[in-house]
């Protein structure tokens, strides 16, 4: 798609400002999911949004896409959605062996009702989301960078879908809880210029990245401090997720890993070259929380908050300015 040329911006705090001005002029009362959505885009992560019909999932992906300053492509997924639609075939043309790329070959794809879709399709994503490529007849196709997945799902369907595994689950950095906006919020969505029942503005949100961009933003979480009390904390946080009454199934070395990087991107986008330890109890729910499996009354939340109380945290290391 035809984009304009990108704003400059002067560090990630500063970009994230921008991100959620440009973003609110089509989706009002979402700057955290905002913020959210530029941690994994910065830190090479996928997130899974849940929501109720009509809570802006597709506009905001889209918004956060034009906002990017990349390409974008959606999915609508139904039981008969096939995995060729995802990564694409490998077809004869003119007596000629061509590969037709799928959906994937795009920098954000918007993957909506990934629940609604089969099985094996759903497993169809496992290479892209985690290799950054597709492998078709034993040859091997790289994706765009950026590629960003932001799939969506509604909490209230239970009928014709089909749960995500907990492998997959853990390919996603962030699942994020996307409620109504506030009333304030929805207020205002009502005086957007309206094409239809969607807001007719995604054409004034301005790119901010583009891939100079992206790759100056990740330069920046490369040079994030990540000390060693809050590298060992995230450590036994993770693993005190294993061991308490109640968890089937706690977090992976793979969530550690997608911690640490969420944890350095927030503390930039704060303004700050440091991680402290706040930094990992302010992500950690929206990194951790969908990989934990539990049984009878012991709830998710509770084995999270159990988690990080229960290990010992050394003095917070100083905040060293921005570098």
């Amino acid at each position: 798609m035809a984009l304009m040329m990108e704003e400059k911006y002067d560090d990630l705090a500063d970009l994230r400002e921008r991100a959620k001005a440009e973003v609110s002029k089509v989706v009002i009362g979402q700057d955290r999911t905002v913020e959210l959505l530029l941690i994994a885009a910065v830190s090479h992560g996928h997130v899974l949004i849940e929501g109720p019909p009509g809570s802006a999932k597709t506009l905001l992906a889209r918004a956060v896409a034009h906002m990017l300053g990349a390409s974008f492509k959606r999915i609508q997924f139904t039981p008969d959605t096939t995995p060729a639609e995802l990564n694409g075939v490998n077809t004869i043309r003119a007596g000629e062996h061509v590969f037709l790329p799928g959906a994937v070959f795009t920098n954000v794809l918007l993957a909506d009702e990934i629940n609604r879709t089969a099985p094996r399709t759903q497993a169809a994503l496992f290479e892209p989301m985690q290799e950054r490529q597709v492998t078709i007849d034993g040859k091997a196709h790289k994706l765009p960078d950026p590629f960003l997945v932001i799939a969506t799902q509604n909490p209230h369907e239970h009928e014709g879908v089909y749960p995500l595994p907990e492998g997959q689950l853990d390919r996603f950095l962030f699942k994020i809880t996307l409620e109504y906006a506030d009333a304030e919020s929805e207020l205002s969505m009502l005086n957007l210029p309206h094409n239809g029942l969607a807001p007719d503005m995604l054409g004034e949100v301005r790119p901010l990245l583009g891939v100079v961009g992206l790759d100056k933003a990740r330069e920046e979480l490369s040079h994030t401090v990540v000390p060693d009390s809050v590298g060992r904390y995230i450590v036994a946080v993770g693993r005190r997720t294993r061991e308490l009454p109640g968890v089937e199934l706690g977090v992976s070395s793979r969530a550690m890993i997608h911690l640490v990087n969420a944890v350095k991107a927030n503390a930039r986008l704060n303004g700050r070259s440091t991680a402290t330890i706040e930094d990992v109890r302010e992500m950690a729910p929206y990194v951790l929380r969908h990989r934990i499996v539990v049984t009878g009354d012991t709830t998710v939340d509770n084995v999270l908050l159990d988690a990080m109380a229960s290990v010992p945290t050394a003095v917070a290391p100083p905040v060293s300015p921005v570098s």
